[in-house]
């Protein structure tokens, strides 16, 4: 079985997000969606109702049975390891990303030797949607636009957290 790891924040999952796992799963028999912890960056929704929502969102898209998803506290790289994933997946939506993506592709070669294979989006829509862009929509309480960016079952668990 050829399994990878998407690993990311996913403080909210969005549809970009949705698209990534969907392309992957176009090669690859099983994606392990991680939320892993960034020390960097102050989670704006619950990790554990994030996962309990995007598992949802799997089941509602009929891929359950090949996307696991989970919480992880460890290093990208010994997880996916730990999971005997052959390879890290990521999406880059445009040439900024580029940089940071490709020196945590390079980190996790040269310390756990694994590969990052990288997705585009898959059409125009999805190239400026990302989580901070669907938080800056929740801040300003801009729900038609962030309704437009997160799947459903996404947009009902922030919907209920502004309430």
């Amino acid at each position: 079985m050829r399994k990878v790891f998407y690993a990311g924040c996913f403080d909210p999952f969005t549809n970009g997000h949705l698209d990534v796992v969907k392309q992957a799963l176009g090669q690859f028999d099983k994606v392990i969606i991680g939320l892993g912890i960034n020390n960097k960056k102050t989670r704006y929704f619950d990790r554990n109702r994030m996962v309990a929502a995007i598992k949802e969102v799997l089941a509602q898209h009929n891929i359950q049975d090949r996307v696991l998803c989970l919480a992880y506290d460890h290093y990208t790289g010994s997880t996916a390891i730990g999971h005997a994933c052959e390879c890290l997946i990521r999406g880059i939506k445009n040439k900024d990303e580029f940089d940071y993506e490709l020196s945590l592709a390079n980190y996790n070669r040269l310390y756990y030797n694994i590969n990052t294979l990288f997705f585009l989006p898959s059409c125009q829509e999805l190239e400026s949607v990302s989580s901070t862009l669907a938080r800056e929509l929740y801040d300003a309480k801009d729900f038609k636009a962030l309704k437009k960016i997160v799947p459903k079952t996404i947009f009902e668990l922030l919907d209920s957290q502004c309430s």
